[in-house]
């Protein structure tokens, strides 16, 4: 008996590496839930190549009873390159809940994984067996690729929450899920488990939820129904808890209380960090010879139990900092911070140039953390603006403007880069300095707070490096190449943005060569 539940550890060990090893989704937002209206949806995906991954946006406008699946589509636009979208239609009052699915092939620790990434529907009534309605299906199984009898070839995995269970569905290529051969004493016997890990146990430990009946001979307890951890150092396991359990339309349903899995004081901090659990299903035989055999297993899955639910037409109007801009050579930098309480991105992002705005540009975001603010910046030829600028941003209700820009001479309103900040060395390999020195023509009331923010050349921040300047209003700091993690970023171009109060003062090109 111990050697099936170490046997199912470490099969699933590895999935707190690809937890840990896995951040996908950034920046998960909605334009404006204007009634009657279609709304668009973005995620930026972060780590993984956004071609090498699928994923699909699922939601539902009626209170749970049905969902929509759409494919999300990178937009590949500038300032929105890692940016995956779809629009979803809304009706003329209620609310939308949504979330997401991701399918990626990764290598983590060694392992090519096929990993499937996915938020959940809420069970809101505690239902159990839990209805369809309120489940989804985790990840895509095989059918046929078991070994021994099709009871024992699992064919599709759902999952669910309420605010104290974690729930899940077994199906099978079969109608029953027997657990045992001819007598309920004799070999052989079938386990099904469905197994859990938490990326931040600081322990060698898994869950199960396991649907079984093995009976105690020799020395062991045996393995019934229940919740059960699992230790690889000493090959232990042990039973904390109930389960629910039903085999219900040919399905098998399982549920257990969150409460006996936080409660263990080798289970880790919940909610974590990640917002998730590793998860996986499997069925088993326990035999004479061989003793055990694992018949099927799913895919990795990181089970996110949550998704988003927001009230149909409401909405706070966002706001626009003053628009700004410098000049440099035959160039000219224009910026402005989109601020929304509601984080609903904007549709419109322009810059309007010139007598009655004829020529506009799109403004391009360095972040797209709306709710916090999103620096939106753009550089013209000064031959491309001979008078004047204005910011215009829409989250799909609200129209906001910004101030209005004059330029008489592109030269004249403001020094060169070199007054503000400089990079030294650059390139380099370990570290470089960063060093501003005050344009009091510029920033005559320049606050002592201010920050330094690292961006790759996606637009992804990478660190932030706070400052406070000195009485002779200079400063300098090191950036030791690696991200707010302490991890080591990779060779290549990064930019470093230097903010006050929201408002854009300068940025610098580095090259980070390893």
């Amino acid at each position: 008996m111990k050697k099936l539940l170490v046997l199912f550890l470490f099969l699933f060990f590895h999935l707190s590496l690809v937890a840990q090893g896995i951040h996908l989704w950034d920046n998960f937002c909605t334009s404006a839930l204007v009634p009657n209206s279609n709304i668009e949806v973005n995620v930026d995906i972060d780590s993984i190549a956004i071609d090498s991954c699928a994923t699909l946006l699922f939601y539902s406008t009626n209170d749970q009873q049905s969902w929509s699946f759409e494919d999300m589509a990178p937009l590949y636009l500038p300032g929105y390159m890692n940016t995956l979208a779809q629009t979803a239609a809304l009706p003329g009052s209620g609310s939308i809940r949504y979330g997401l699915q991701s399918n990626i092939q990764a290598t983590i620790a060694g392992y090519f994984l096929d990993v499937y990434l996915s938020m959940t529907p809420k069970n809101t009534l505690g239902q159990f067996p839990s209805s369809d309605n309120y489940m989804i299906e985790l990840c895509q199984e095989a059918t046929g690729d078991q070994i021994g009898s099709s009871f024992l070839d699992l064919t599709e995995f759902w999952g669910s929450y309420s605010d104290d269970k974690f729930y899940f569905t077994l199906n099978n290529n079969d109608t029953q899920w027997p657990q045992y051969g001819t007598l309920p004493f004799l070999p052989p016997w079938y386990v099904y488990l469905v197994g859990l890990i938490n990326p931040e146990t600081s322990d060698s430990v898994g869950y199960a939820l396991v649907y079984a009946n093995i009976p105690s001979f020799a020395g062991f307890p045996g393995v019934q129904t229940g919740l059960y951890k699992g230790d690889i150092t000493d090959s232990s396991y042990t039973r904390i808890g109930n389960i629910q359990s039903q085999v219900y339309n040919g399905k098998l349903y399982m549920a257990c209380n969150i409460d006996d899995l936080t409660s263990d004081p080798q289970f880790g901090p919940w909610p974590n960090s990640f917002g998730c659990l590793a998860l996986d299903a499997l069925t088993a035989t326990i035999n004479i010879n061989p003793l055990f055999t694992i018949n099927d297993s799913t895919p990795a899955v990181l089970f996110y139990p949550t998704h988003e639910e927001r009230t149909i037409g409401t909405n706070t109007p966002p706001q626009l900092s003053g628009l700004t801009f410098y000049s440099q050579n035959d160039s000219i930098t224009f910026s402005v911070t989109y601020t929304d309480p509601d984080n609903n991105l904007p549709i419109v992002r322009k810059l309007v140039v010139d007598e009655d705005y004829e020529s506009e540009y799109q403004l391009i975001s360095i972040d797209h953390s709306y709710e916090t603010g999103s620096l939106f910046s753009l550089t013209l030829h000064s031959s491309q603006i001979s008078s004047h600028a204005q910011a215009i941003f829409d989250d799909g209700q609200y129209e906001v403007q910004s101030n209005v820009v004059y330029i008489t001479s592109a030269n004249d309103e403001i020094p060169e880069r070199s007054s503000f900040i400089s990079v030294f060395p650059n390139p380099f390999s370990k570290s470089t300095i960063l060093k501003y020195n005050k344009a009091t023509q510029l920033l005559p009331d320049m606050p002592q707070q201010a920050e330094i923010k690292i961006y790759n050349i996606k637009g992804q921040l990478i660190r932030k490096l706070p400052f406070t300047s000195s009485p002779h209003l200079s400063f300098e700091v090191t950036w030791d190449g690696e991200d707010e993690t302490g991890e080591e970023v990779k060779s290549g171009i990064y930019f470093c943005t230097l903010t006050s109060e929201n408002r854009f003062i300068d940025s610098q090109k580095i090259l980070l060569l390893r």
